[in-house]
């Protein structure tokens, strides 16, 4: 596929191509013990990008990171005005109490600071039950430099408590 390079069976991380690509950021930090998440409250999800399935073999050449692990965030710093980022979340939210709804989004920017949400829906099934969320591609484009410069924060809100546990974060970078 354009735009991706191939696996490097050289086993080091050094970039090329075109400047587009991908790093998977896999998350151990809540693996054995889950985020609780207090109902009604915005929580930042964290991701350490130590997880055992973390790829960085097709990162987009001259991207040195695109999340700050230390926080969890989206780091947007090194790609240019007019780049998008898709970014596929994968994460397991288990609520105690059924017929709780979830919410997702995106902190963004700082002057001014603007959401991007998403309404995840009802969790139906039962309480103690855990729901993964794996699927959903989002785009979010680098239109400006508040967005470019600010840490793009991933979080997410439960209408009751519960735990969640996050099983990473893939960023593909495309240029236009």
């Amino acid at each position: 596929m354009s735009g991706f390079r191939p696996f490097n069976p050289n086993g080091n991380d050094e970039s090329v191509g075109n400047g587009q690509g991908f790093i998977d950021y896999n998350d151990a930090s809540t693996s054995g013990t889950p985020l609780v998440l207090t109902g009604g409250v915005w929580t930042t999800i964290p991701n350490d990008g130590l997880g055992p399935s973390s790829n960085s073999l097709y990162k987009p050449d001259s991207i040195t990171e695109l999340m700050d692990v230390s926080s969890g965030a989206i780091d947007a710093t090194e790609t240019d005005l007019g780049d998008v980022l898709f970014v596929r979340n994968d994460f397991v939210v288990t609520p105690g109490t059924n017929n709780t709804s979830l919410e997702f989004r995106y902190a963004l920017g700082t002057s001014p600071a603007y959401t991007l949400e998403k309404v995840m829906g009802r969790l139906d099934s039962g309480s103690g039950i855990p729901y993964r969320f794996s699927l959903d591609v989002h785009k979010v484009y680098v239109g400006d430099t508040n967005t470019k410069d600010a840490p793009i924060v991933l979080q997410v809100k439960l209408s009751a408590g519960g735990t969640l546990v996050n099983n990473g974060t893939v960023i593909t970078l495309v240029k236009p």
